[in-house]
């Protein structure tokens, strides 16, 4: 399988494994350098990004934000622009995918949910992928001296989220500059009330429960990440860049665009993968949603931006539900 794009991956789950466990020591230190760059202040000159921000409004006048998170940032993001944090600080609520903060500092909770990763049949991973991808697989994490074999006993979802986490590590973004975990950061410190829309057990179980053939797909796709850094690469930097530069359509259009070197078998299962991974989750988020507008409270909602913006997305959902959606963009 050729190299596929980084977007849905990246986009629209947190995958807390990918972006915390196995990077739990960076991830659980907040150094004093994260912390001033992510500081809002007056100052907007230090921030190049404009994101893009959707109000949604019911016939009562109550409001929710839609905000499109990334997983991981840059220095230049912050602090965010003041469309923004106006917003944000008008909302009584925070609604993120999963408080991964929380579950950071919860070692029993982590331990847990990264247990709907192994196999609980005696069976190990090389029973259930090909003996070659299985290879391919242990090089790349032997060196990075990531390999031990005990991983034999989890997943291929597993090994995918790890061998991402390890190649996100050299590329051009910092999973502690992340814009969900700003904000979680941001609404503990003002004890703004959080509420999460799935949890981590949630997505760790959805992962899990995909298909050998899907699981076998997302490891080869990670592989091919490994094998084409430089495209890998390039992608990541052209989606942080969309997602900074606020162009609706411009971003609709990449997370819309497909890989056409995939056989028709790969193309049915990255759609079986994409309806579970993006579509059913939107339908939830934007119930989620109309559910925060009967409830009279102002939240603001901060999901990955593939369930914010696009077709079938929460912004489109939403609109077609009857709701005013207005894209704010100062």
């Amino acid at each position: 399988m050729k190299f596929k794009k980084l977007s849905a991956w990246l986009l629209a789950i947190v995958m807390c494994f990918m972006l915390t466990a196995c990077q739990s020591d960076k991830s659980n230190l907040e150094t004093d350098e994260t912390e001033k760059i992510t500081t809002d202040s007056d100052d907007e000159k230090n921030s190049s990004a404009t994101p893009l921000l959707y109000r949604i409004t019911d016939n009562d006048g109550n409001t929710v934000w839609l905000f499109g998170s990334i997983h991981i940032g840059r220095k230049d993001y912050y602090p965010l622009p003041s469309y923004v944090t106006n917003a944000y600080d008008s909302a009584d609520t925070l609604a993120v995918e999963a408080d991964i903060v929380a579950f950071e500092k919860d070692t029993n909770l982590l331990m847990q949910a990264i247990t709907n990763f192994i196999y609980t049949d005696s069976s190990t991973i090389k029973d259930h992928i090909p003996q070659e991808l299985y290879n391919k697989a242990v090089e790349i994490l032997k060196e990075y001296n990531s390999y031990v074999p005990e991983m034999d006993y989890y997943c291929p979802a597993f090994w995918s989220s790890t061998i991402e986490s390890l190649l996100l590590e050299e590329f051009d973004g910092d999973v502690n500059l992340g814009i969900d975990r700003h904000l979680i950061n941001k609404a503990y410190k003002s004890d703004k009330e959080i509420e999460e829309i799935e949890s981590v057990d949630f997505q760790y179980k959805m992962m899990s429960e995909f298909s050998d053939d899907i699981q076998i797909m997302l490891l080869k796709i990670s592989v091919g990440m490994y094998e084409d850094k430089k495209a890998s690469s390039d992608d990541l930097e052209k989606m942080m860049d969309l997602w900074a530069d606020g162009d609706e359509a411009a971003f609709k259009a990449y997370l819309e665009k497909t890989d056409e070197n995939m056989t028709p078998e790969e193309k049915e299962l990255y759609k079986e993968y994409q309806q579970a991974m993006i579509s059913d989750r939107n339908l939830t988020m934007a119930d989620y949603a109309e559910s925060a507008l009967s409830s009279g409270k102002t939240v603001f909602i901060c999901v990955g931006s593939a369930h914010i913006i696009g077709e079938g997305a929460m912004a489109d959902l939403l609109s077609e539900r009857g709701y005013k959606v207005e894209c704010i963009t100062q």
